[in-house]
């Protein structure tokens, strides 16, 4: 068993950072939230493309993960995120 197989083992809940990308524009980077069902990660919640920033949305997932976050409650957090983005700058 790898360690993250020991890490996510324990888990309900998983996200992680997916990458689309379009031919008019940049790649653009989103979160997939995933629910151990029957021993297998099946997806349930996925929030579009919202971030260039892979590295900002790759720390998001892990803090959702981290914190088990409820899928229902995903869109919120994003949401929060993209606001914190915008008066970033």
């Amino acid at each position: 068993m790898s360690v993250n197989d020991e890490y996510f083992s324990s888990r309900a809940y998983r996200y992680e950072v997916y990458q689309m990308t379009s031919v008019d524009s940049n790649s653009s980077y989103g979160i997939l939230g995933r629910e151990k069902l029957s021993g297998a990660w099946t997806t349930v919640a996925i929030v579009a493309a919202f971030s260039d920033n892979r590295e900002a949305v790759s720390r998001l997932a892990e803090r959702c993960t981290d914190l088990q976050l409820s899928p229902e409650q995903l869109v919120d957090v994003v949401s929060d995120f993209i606001a914190g983005e915008i008066m970033d700058t």
